[in-house]
C-alpha cells in the first residue's frame, strides 16, 4: 500500500503523528504511542522524495521556499510569489 501525499504536506502530518505518539505515552497507552511513533518515522521514510527524480531527501532538515532537489536539481518548493505593499 502506497501512500501519496504532497512533498509539502509531510512534515507537518509527521510532526501531528510524533504529538500524538508522545501525548499517547504520556497517557499511559504505550502501543499507541509506540505505533503513532514508528509510524510517523516510516511514513516520513517513505514519502520524503524528490517528486521528479524520486532519490530520497535529508529528514533532518524542513522543506524551506525555493528548496533544490541535492541530486537533480528541481524545484521542491516554490518561492511564494507576493506582490509589494509598497
Amino acid at each position: 500500500m502506497k501512500i501519496k501525499i504532497p512533498l509539502a504536506c509531510v512534515k507537518p502530518v509527521c510532526a501531528a503523528a510524533v504529538l500524538a505518539g508522545i501525548f499517547g505515552l504520556v497517557a499511559g497507552r504505550w502501543i499507541t504511542g509506540l505505533c503513532f511513533l514508528l509510524g510517523s518515522f516510516l511514513l516520513e521514510r517513505s514519502c520524503y522524495l524528490c517528486p521528479v527524480c524520486g532519490k530520497k531527501l535529508d529528514m533532518k532538515y524542513p522543506l524551506f521556499r525555493g528548496a533544490v532537489c541535492p541530486a537533480c536539481g528541481a524545484v521542491l518548493r516554490e518561492k511564494r510569489k507576493g506582490g509589494d505593499a509598497s
